[in-house]
C-alpha cells in the first residue's frame, strides 16, 4: 500500500524527534559538563590568585633579597601589581574629589 501524505509526515516526525532528542539530550549533558568545566577553572582560577596575592606579601616582607623576588617574571609581575595599587590609589582619589564636588554643590543651592 502507498504511504499516504499523513503517514509520510508522521514517518518524518517519528525519525526527526527521535534524533532530535537524542541530539538534545547529548548537547545538554554536553552543557552541563562545560558548566561544571568552568566551574573548577573558576576555583583554579580563584586559588592562583590567592596564592599570588601569598607570594605577593611574602615578597613584601622579605624584601628583594628573597629567593622569590630574584625571580625576574616575579619582579616583573611584583613592579606591575605596584603600578596598579598606585592607579588604584589615583582612581581613590579621584572618585573623592567628585563626591565633595557634588556636595559642594549640593551645599551651595
Amino acid at each position: 500500500a502507498m504511504d499516504t501524505l499523513w503517514d509520510k509526515v508522521m514517518k518524518n516526525l517519528v525519525e526527526w524527534y527521535g534524533t532530535a532528542y537524542e541530539k538534545t539530550d547529548e548537547i545538554a549533558r554536553i552543557g552541563k559538563k562545560k558548566i561544571e568545566v568552568a566551574g573548577v577553572n573558576r576555583t583554579i582560577e580563584k586559588h592562583l590568585s590567592e596564592l599570588g596575592g601569598q607570594v605577593y606579601d611574602l615578597i613584601e616582607v622579605q624584601g628583594k633579597g628573597g629567593v622569590i623576588a630574584k625571580d625576574s617574571e616575579v619582579s616583573r609581575l611584583v613592579g606591575e601589581i605596584r603600578e596598579l595599587e598606585e592607579e588604584l590609589k589615583a582612581k581613590e582619589k579621584e572618585i573623592e574629589a567628585i563626591k565633595s564636588e557634588h556636595k559642594e554643590e549640593q551645599n551651595d543651592s
